[in-house]
């Protein structure tokens, strides 16, 4: 694989805040999915009693490993471009079926501020991608 120059450059100190700011999300993201949180009296996101500690679980510790890469590369600075299309991706993803299924009437109104915050940090993340972005050599 060839590298470029523009690979090697740093990640502009904006997006690195972003990523910062999106590993702090992460993490409050983490702790709402973690089973604990549904033994006390509040549930956040509103999912149903009967879910299995295993789905949550699962769910919490992989949205807590995309918040670490997010601060790893927020610290590393230099830039990762697959991950932050797999990353906004998902967080597009999850922030359409957070606003579905709040609009269908099964997630509380928290639901679509957190599908919000998925759906700001999904655009940073693909405008980051397009400024990035080089053109590629005619052959």
């Amino acid at each position: 694989m060839i590298t470029s120059p523009a690979d090697s450059q740093p990640i502009a100190t904006w997006f690195r805040y972003c990523l910062l700011f999106t590993a702090i999300f992460n993490l409050f993201g983490a702790i709402s999915f973690a089973p604990p949180v549904y033994d006390w009296a509040v549930n956040p996101l509103g999912l149903a009693n009967d879910t299995s500690p295993f789905s949550l679980w699962v769910i919490a510790s992989w949205v807590l490993i995309f918040g670490v890469v997010y601060a790893w590369l927020a610290i590393k600075s230099q830039p990762e471009k697959l991950f932050i299309a797999v990353a906004a991706a998902c967080k597009m993803a999850i922030a359409i079926l957070f606003f579905i299924y709040w609009f269908a009437g099964d997630l509380p109104l928290s639901s679509l501020f957190a599908g919000s915050g998925d759906f700001i940090f999904a655009v940073l993340f693909i405008f980051w991608l397009f400024q990035t972005r080089q053109s590629t050599p005619k052959v």
